[in-house]
């Protein structure tokens, strides 16, 4: 990677975060919810390695379900206090809900990021025992963390996907994901296509074992998945992203559900999470909570 383009993507990551505070002053958390940040997923000491967890605050003593959020961003920028207001509505919804932070491109690769979230996923694992609420466990991504989430889900399953890209997953069971206006492609002749594969896998990629799995519709991938629940909306500049990979989920059998809004200029991409206060995100936000009720653990 030149110099020149890894200063480019600082520069953009740093344009973001600087974009945060006035983030906090138009949002807040929602009532009711207990916010406990920066918790250590990890004992390397890596920001990068923290996650927060949401919970009711009646939820002593209760066993809640669980979902573990993956923020957006290309793969490139975005942390998981940008996904604090979304996560605090999932949570009051009746969910203890942990954000992950996770590496970023250019410091990592993207089985580096895998890695990330199966280490966040194994310290999920372990503080749910202690909780004694290891039944009901749910995933939620938007964008960039929609597609590393449908990856690391589609490894716990295909020991062959885990292999090709060097990885170990956790044994946390996720029932079901949510997947909002996700980043599904990187295969694709356009500008993630052509620009993102070799800062994401690495050069010479397409000479490797993880190559076919390039192609997020590939049958081992595919055939991996749990049941998934698909947001997009026609103001979503990836809305085709997520209308072909509904079709593929379709002609493999994988069990899914599409919510799929009309235009209106608010709902763009992934608006539920970036304007977690309109009327659609709140329906967007019980849909998924509605969809995963139905694969709970009996």
């Amino acid at each position: 990677m030149s110099q020149f383009i890894k200063q480019a993507f600082y520069k953009q990551r740093e344009e973001f975060q600087q974009s945060l505070p006035a983030r906090d002053k138009k949002y807040k958390i929602c009532s009711g919810v207990t916010e406990l940040r920066d918790i250590p997923y990890a004992e390397d000491g890596l920001p990068a390695h923290k996650l927060d967890l949401y919970m009711p605050e009646d939820a002593a003593d209760k066993k809640l379900p669980v979902i573990m959020n993956v923020h957006g961003g290309g793969l490139l920028l975005g942390c998981k206090e940008f996904n604090r207001y979304f996560c605090a509505r999932l949570s009051r919804l009746g969910y203890l809900v942990y954000s992950i932070e996770y590496r970023l491109v250019p410091d990592c690769l993207f089985f580096d990021q895998c890695s990330d979230v199966f280490l966040a996923m194994e310290y999920i694992r372990k503080d749910l025992i202690q909780r004694g609420l290891a039944q009901q466990i749910y995933a939620v991504g938007d964008s960039g963390g929609a597609c590393l989430l449908t990856y690391c889900a589609a490894m716990q399953n295909s020991p062959k996907v885990a292999v090709a890209a060097q990885v170990t997953p956790s044994s946390l069971p996720i029932q079901a994901l949510g997947l909002i206006s996700g980043m599904f492609y990187t295969n694709k002749r356009d500008k993630i296509g052509l620009f993102l594969p070799s800062y994401l896998y690495g050069k010479g990629y397409k000479k490797g074992a993880f190559a076919p799995y390039v192609n997020p519709e590939h049958p081992d991938i595919l055939k991996a998945l749990p049941p998934c629940f698909l947001v997009t909306s026609k103001n979503d500049h990836l809305q085709h992203y997520t209308l072909q990979y509904e079709k593929a989920m379709s002609r493999h059998g994988v069990v899914h559900s599409l919510l799929n809004f009309p235009a209106k200029k608010e709902l763009t991409h992934a608006f539920s999470v970036f304007e977690p206060d309109l009327k659609e995100s709140a329906e967007t936000i019980k849909s998924i909570s509605d969809y995963f009720t139905a694969f709970s653990a009996t």
